[in-house]
């Protein structure tokens, strides 16, 4: 389905007095609700090829056990709604937070712009950056992770 017609029908829905939205049209699903718990977003896309794992040796698979461990205790920053992510308020600023970055809870991440209307997203949590999953111009998705963030204290 176009961009543009899904941002359409969500500015649509915005200003309608429905609160719930479902739509399919092939492999794209879209759920939208204005309630408290909202329904997440299913979007269907093509499977990723299987990969067989590496031969691990011992000292590499004690890396690999470690590293998954650490990566529980990252939590995901998600986006509240879909739209546009922006790094920087504007494209000459400086990001609102860089990877290895300390930040604090309420501290801005990004702006995300749907229907024309610049959103700022804040952290949830203090922590440091781990990761940003999103560049400049890219589409965000309901409840998708904008960021990683390694929890302090």
């Amino acid at each position: 389905m176009d961009f543009k017609k899904v941002q359409d029908l969500l500015k649509y829905f915005e200003s309608s007095k429905l609160t719930a939205l479902s739509l399919e049209e092939g492999d794209f699903k879209l759920h939208a609700s204005k309630l408290k718990e909202p329904t997440p977003q299913v979007v269907t896309t093509t499977p990723e090829p299987k990969m067989l794992p590496p031969e691990v040796t011992p000292k590499q698979q004690t890396n690999t056990a470690n590293k998954a461990t650490e990566d529980i205790l990252l939590k995901e920053v998600p986006s509240p709604l879909v739209g546009t992510f922006y790094a920087a308020s504007s494209p000459n600023a400086e990001p609102f937070v860089k990877v290895g970055q300390t930040i604090a809870k309420g501290q801005t991440i990004c702006i995300i712009e749907a229907m024309k209307i610049m959103n700022e997203i804040v952290s949830p949590y203090a922590g440091v950056v781990e990761k940003i999953n999103f560049r400049n111009g890219d589409v965000v998705g309901f409840n998708a992770a904008i960021a990683n963030i390694r929890p302090v204290g």
